[in-house]
């Protein structure tokens, strides 16, 4: 394979186990693009399993990127989520899953046994090799994969609305906000919904998580009557889920982005970013 060849097969699946070991999608661009570079450089010394040594590549930067910011993660105020990811922006992989119900699942697992559960699944990377690139025992390394199965076993996500759902709701949404007003979503809530938001501490929101059909409306009713009229919302594809975006009318920034996690009988899961820092790459 020539370089150009690697990259346009192997960079958006690299690029998506950058972002879901590291939630943060400029810098797994970041990894993505010096592990290639790497790799370049690398390439006359004949690396004879080339989709392994990049997969083992990034990976471990990834890990080495985790270690680094591990206390600037556990100061974070409030709730942290991913960094949100329009796909027309950036080539992850459409087959892999990059929802922020799964990536929370990632979340409850250990970096090491986040790292070996999606070389596992991605590439198929044998126990053995686990072993080496981790500098651990096979046995350990099954131990590790197995751990992290039993962790987010049976809370992944059973349905996904196709394509045609997504523009169907899509274009819903777009007539609600020709309205100014949240009725469409308001109307989709089940009653388990859960509305998760991350501000960064630099913007007012809400500060815990909130649960339940009733009080997510009470909480949307509120601030539309408040704040409906200064914010212009258009309906986009977020992660792979439908998603809300409110721009600022007057300074016509985008304020919050709202990804919905839902299936066709409502939405279970409001995802809210309003860190800037995490909505500067969608201005």
């Amino acid at each position: 394979m020539t370089a150009s060849e690697v990259t346009t097969t192997y960079r958006p699946t690299l690029l998506s186990i950058a972002y879901r070991m590291t939630g943060e999608i400029m810098v797994s661009e970041d990894i993505v693009q010096d592990v290639l570079l790497n790799w370049m450089n690398r390439s006359s010394e004949g690396v004879q399993d080339v989709k392994a040594y990049l997969a083992k590549s990034v990976m471990n930067s990834s890990l080495n990127y985790l270690a680094q910011a591990k206390r600037q993660r556990e100061a974070y105020k409030g709730v942290w989520l991913p960094e949100p990811v329009l796909a027309s922006q950036h080539a992850v992989d459409a087959k892999v899953d990059i929802s922020y119900g799964f990536m929370l699942l990632l979340e409850k697992l250990s970096p090491m046994e986040r790292a070996v559960f999606l070389l596992k699944e991605s590439f198929d990377v044998t126990y053995p090799e686990l072993a080496e690139l981790f500098e651990t025992t096979e046995t350990n390394s099954r131990q590790l994969y197995h751990r992290a199965k039993e962790k987010i076993s049976g809370s992944t996500r059973r349905f996904q609305l196709d394509p045609k759902q997504q523009q169907e709701l899509l274009d819903a949404f777009a007539k609600s906000s020709e309205t100014g007003n949240l009725e469409s979503l308001i109307h989709l809530l089940k009653t388990d919904v859960a509305l998760y938001t991350d501000s960064g501490g630099k913007v007012p929101s809400a500060v815990k998580t909130l649960f339940g059909r009733a009080v997510i409306e009470q909480f949307l009713r509120a601030l539309d009557a408040k704040f409906g009229d200064q914010f212009s919302m258009r309906s986009a594809i977020i992660n792979g889920e439908p998603a809300l975006l409110f721009t600022q009318k007057d300074t016509r920034q985008l304020s919050t982005v709202m990804v919905l996690e839902m299936d066709d009988t409502g939405i279970s899961g409001i995802y809210t970013i309003r860190n800037p820092d995490k909505l500067a790459q969608l201005q």
